[in-house]
């Protein structure tokens, strides 16, 4: 059984980077359990398949959008752990994922990824961030400042999915 300090010394051995090529078969990795076993609770099996199938599990893809998106990376031993994908438009920013690798959640890992954003975010004088969120993710954001603009249902290949949209002003 781990305790609370173990937790406290492992968040301290991670990093947060600006990704790299290196980093990309970890983000796929990330992006792919994060979905099927992360969202387990929250998604059935088809409705997860549905949502993993969105970028394929191949490096190259994932190196792509490292050229596409700024994406800095929780990074522990020199692996990606978790990662946070945004597109920084002036004046209203998305952030386009954020994933961390089941296990690892609920140690403030993916909080300090999307600080990082917002802190990048401001600095380039970014008013709001906008983002849709998975139903697991959405209780820490109304948390955390995000103000939801409420449930929408996706519906991709016959598959409805359910999120939230939410915004975060940066000016005030």
């Amino acid at each position: 059984m781990h305790s609370q300090t173990d937790s406290r010394a492992a968040a301290s051995r991670i990093s947060i980077v600006t990704a790299q090529p290196r980093h990309a078969a970890d983000q796929a990795e990330v992006f792919y359990q994060a979905v099927m076993q992360g969202a387990a609770s929250h998604y059935d099996l088809a409705q997860r398949q549905q949502w993993a199938s969105r970028v394929p599990r191949d490096a190259e893809r994932w190196a792509a959008r490292q050229h596409r998106f700024e994406v800095l990376v929780a990074e522990r031993d020199g692996r990606c752990i978790a990662f946070c994908e945004y597109a920084p438009e002036w004046p209203l920013a998305r952030i386009e994922m954020l994933y961390v690798y089941p296990g690892l959640t609920g140690q403030g890992i993916g909080t300090r990824l999307l600080e990082e954003a917002e802190q990048d975010l401001r600095r380039r004088k970014v008013r709001v961030v906008s983002l849709e969120a998975s139903l697991m993710l959405s209780p820490g954001l109304a948390r955390r400042g995000w103000e939801s603009l409420g449930l929408e249902h996706v519906k991709r290949g016959g598959i409805c999915l359910k999120r939230e949209r939410f915004e975060k002003r940066l000016d005030e």
